[in-house]
């Protein structure tokens, strides 16, 4: 192992809990982490030092009343530092038309119009504005439309989680889509078209309303949604819809994907692209594909933009002083921990290990709240009892049953998360190791507002910090200083990208 100059010859072995989607507020009702009687958490944070950090709006680089997500959350964690979010990076490209000036679309256009070909725009209609913007529709569709454009089909994914759980339909009522000779020619919940679990039966049905024309077909997109609603089926499921506009994706057709989310949108990309794609029967189509960010290196599609990486975070920067670690967390938030955590990038880190858990494939995630908690706790125990030098352990529970707005599937997965903090602590003190627990961002404090609403997007609330280390005291701050504080406490010295951000640790 190498430590840098002027660190102590005894380097503190550190394992870190990111409790994913974990806020705290004082009101009590509808919040889950209050009502979830969680012993071990209450205890810890009680007799340790702890703060509430902000990790939303201009504290990191969000316009106001914009609650950071999960991916952006692990981004800014990892870099020790304000990034730049996909939003920023879109709406700069607007604003200096750079977007619709790239070789890349300029060659899309050309293809069309010489095609003649349709343009098929797959867009995920949500409330957050890190997930997708309207103004970016509206942007593309005015733009395809003034170079001649007119084979132009809209498919619209409903979201429900990012989003209030019935939000699309006053959406259609209020907000007409009419944009410049644009079909909308189906609908589709996210649970089928934006699967992150690899569970292709879902995918299918999303490849299937495409390419295969099954789905429901509808003169009223407003009357077919009313109906879901009436037999309480909510924008995340909504089952595959036909318009009386729509027309299916043929070989050598264009699909653009207007969504920011990368691991959301591989598994239907990988059906429509990838010639040896097995995991269902698909047409295989030549289509050229268009995303506006990498999807995967190696997928066959064009991507428009390009996402800001950060070099020196923090799994990078222990590996480069020669520490070992193992990080540890579920497929369904593997890109968070081994790719956002990393400055957006795939890279290879010397001596660490990254252990990903296999999601459970059910039809209802909420019916399993405590998903993979326990082993992964098994795997963090079993990692201290192999003497990794720094460890991060991943529960996504919180974020994951938080979105689904059932209360009390999410009072269960908390429970079952501060169960695992007992087992864990346990361990811990045998094995020498300080712990660190945080939460990336806030959202299953608030499942139930005052309005008896259920909320099931990330809420603007602050996240726990706590260090089990009582000769250390923390101040308030914001999650760009957690990294910086986590190294200074394991007395190494900082990179440069990450000089200027402050650090949570008092004098004293």
């Amino acid at each position: 192992m190498k430590f840098p100059e002027g660190s102590d010859i005894y380097m503190k072995k550190i394992l870190t809990i990111i409790l994913d989607g974990f806020g705290m507020k004082e009101d009590v009702y509808g919040n889950a982490v209050k009502n979830a009687g969680m012993t071990n958490f209450i205890d810890i944070w009680q007799n340790y030092p702890h703060t509430l950090l902000n990790c939303n709006e201009k504290k990191v680089g969000l316009p106001n009343d914009v609650a950071i997500n999960s991916e952006l959350a692990h981004k800014t964690i990892g870099a020790g530092r304000i990034v730049k979010s996909k939003y920023e990076v879109v709406q700069e490209a607007i604003s200096n038309n750079s977007l619709i000036n790239n070789n890349k679309y300029t060659k899309m256009i050309e293809y069309l119009k010489e095609s003649k070909k349709n343009i098929h725009i797959i867009y995920m209609l949500s409330e957050s504005i890190l997930n997708s913007n309207i103004n970016d529709l509206k942007y593309i569709t005015s733009n395809l439309t003034k170079r001649g454009i007119k084979n132009v089909y809209l498919h619209i994914i409903t979201d429900g989680e990012d989003s209030s759980k019935f939000y699309s339909l006053n959406f259609f009522k209020q907000h007409r889509v009419d944009y410049n000779n644009v079909n909308i020619s189906s609908i589709c919940g996210k649970y089928y078209a934006l699967d992150k679990t690899r569970d292709y039966t879902k995918t299918q049905v999303f490849y299937d309303l495409l390419v295969n024309s099954k789905g429901v077909k509808t003169p009223s997109i407003e009357r077919i949604i009313e109906i879901c609603y009436n037999k309480k089926i909510s924008d995340t499921y909504l089952p595959p819809i036909k318009t009386a506009n729509y027309a299916p994706i043929k070989n050598e057709d264009v699909v653009l994907f207007l969504n920011y989310g990368r691991d959301s949108q591989f598994q239907i990309l990988n059906s429509l692209v990838n010639t040896e794609f097995d995991a269902f029967k698909t047409t295989k189509l030549n289509v050229k594909a268009y995303s506006l960010f990498e999807v995967r290196k190696n997928l066959n599609i064009d991507y428009l933009l390009k996402e800001d990486k950060e070099k020196n975070t923090l799994s990078e920067y222990l590996g480069i002083l020669g520490l070992s670690q193992a990080r540890i967390t579920e497929e369904i938030k593997e890109e968070s921990l081994d790719y956002y955590l990393d400055g957006a990038r795939d890279i290879d880190i010397e001596n660490c290990e990254n252990y990903i858990l296999k999601t459970n494939k059910i039809e209802y995630i909420e019916k399993k709240p405590e998903m993979k908690a326990l082993n992964i706790a098994r795997l963090a125990i079993k990692c201290m009892e192999n003497d990794y030098d720094f460890i991060i352990a991943n529960f996504a529970n919180p974020d994951v049953i938080g979105h689904t707005g059932n209360f009390q599937a999410t009072i269960n997965a908390l429970q079952a998360i501060d169960v695992c903090l007992g087992k864990i602590m346990d361990v811990a003190k045998d094995n020498f190791y300080k712990v660190i627990i945080l939460g990336s961002h806030a959202n299953c404090e608030t499942i139930i507002d005052r309005n008896n609403k259920i909320i099931t997007k990330n809420t603007l609330n602050k996240v726990p910090f706590i260090i089990m280390d009582k000769k250390v005291k923390l101040k308030s701050g914001d999650i760009t200083g957690v990294v910086p504080t986590i190294l200074s406490y394991m007395d190494i010295n900082l990179p440069k990208e990450m000089k200027n951000t402050e650090i949570l640790l008092e004098e004293r």
